[in-house]
């Protein structure tokens, strides 16, 4: 099989003869500036910089990648709806940007949601946390729509310079439901209390907005594309599985759905734990999502419960990468190689790879199934 092809199989839960047939995806972002020279700031400053450090990397590396990250980090940075701190503005040239977690949302945009829609919010919201603010005049939509349409262009450039080498990205868009958004644009502690004081408000807003956000993830997306649903609060580090049955899991179940009815596989990056969550997903059509696993989630109860219904990608972590020797990270890795064998499964790192990652341990990871 080639790289395609394994990636899908994996996606589809085809068998695996051998260990060369596992697709090995390193989620790589902001370290790709360390084996390539590169400052964290400079990764900030365009596209083409951070594309060239990946592919440095990987040469340096001496590795012909399966699968690989499509965005760099100032995409991430904007898509997220979170004011950041950059490198090289309000951070060292060297250090890793920061999402800065506090109340930009008001209570009362639940019902501006509500009423007006969610773009007629989330743009005027956008422009207001960027830094500095963009004016809230007739050019602001203009503005926050070009962020977005050059995030987007910026994918698909990747994807296809990537494809062009033989090599597929793993996904080519990225959204999240509206409970994650408000989570963090309300900030935790304020969600958490609308949660308790306001349910019904913020449900009737996830409601109007969540549809709003399927359109706007599906517009660009082609049949066989993936798209990266970042489920980041969704999990039982932050709710208990009553409250993902109330709050979280409709919106995400009705994107699942919505995406796998267009061909498109929703690509979950499930950090923290989600093992009590992990039986809906067996509510939704097999093969239908990528279950990606941090380390928080036991990766082994995890594949017994969604073995031959949904594809997991895990879960180095990074303290062996960061720490670890080549032997404990082999060591790791051939205990996702036997996890894999049952199809399914696509090995990988838990989250991203750490900017201390040593060069070492990588290579190994990269080519377990070498």
């Amino acid at each position: 099989m080639n790289k395609f092809e394994k990636f899908e199989n994996a996606i589809h839960l085809g068998p695996v003869s051998c260990k060369q047939d596992i697709p090995v995806y390193a989620h790589m972002c902001t370290y790709a500036a360390v084996p390539a020279g590169y400052t964290q700031a400079d990764l900030f400053k365009s596209n083409d910089i951070w594309l060239d450090a990946m592919v440095k990397t990987y040469e340096k590396l001496g590795v012909d990648p399966d699968i690989v990250f499509p965005m760099g980090p100032d995409d991430v940075a904007f898509i997220e709806q979170l004011p950041v701190r950059i490198p090289g503005k309000e951070l060292g040239d060297n250090e890793l940007f920061q999402f800065v977690e506090k109340e930009n949302m008001s209570i009362d945009d639940y019902n501006t949601i509500i009423e007006k829609g969610f773009a007629a919010w989330q743009f005027p919201y956008i422009a207001s946390i960027q830094n500095p603010p963009i004016p809230m005049d007739a050019h602001m939509f203009e503005t926050i729509g070009g962020k977005f349409m050059e995030t987007g262009m910026h994918a698909g450039m990747n994807t296809g310079f990537w494809a062009q080498r033989g090599v597929p990205t793993m996904f080519q868009g990225g959204t999240a439901p509206a409970f994650d958004t408000f989570s963090m644009c309300r900030s935790l502690e304020p969600f958490f209390f609308d949660l308790y004081d306001e349910p019904e408000l913020v449900k009737k807003a996830m409601e109007a907005a969540n549809p709003q956000i399927i359109e706007t993830a599906l517009m660009h997306a082609q049949p066989g594309s993936k798209i990266a649903v970042f489920a980041m609060r969704s999990s039982a580090t932050f709710v208990s599985p009553d409250m993902f049955e109330e709050f979280c899991w409709p919106g995400l179940k009705q994107m699942i759905e919505a995406f796998h009815a267009k061909g498109v596989t929703a690509v979950i990056h499930a950090d923290a734990n989600w093992l009590p969550m992990l039986p809906f997903f067996k509510q939704v059509p097999k093969g239908s999502c990528i279950l990606e696993l941090d380390g928080d989630t036991d990766i082994v109860k995890a594949k017994e419960i969604l073995n031959g219904h949904q594809c997991i990608r895990g879960d180095l972590p990074p303290q062996i990468l960061a720490f670890g020797t080549a032997e404990e990270t082999q060591k790791y890795c051939d205990k996702l190689i036997d996890l894999a064998m049952d199809g399914g499964f696509i090995i990988g790192n838990g989250c991203e790879i750490p900017l201390n990652c040593k060069e070492e341990n990588l290579k190994v990871f990269l080519n377990c199934c070498k």
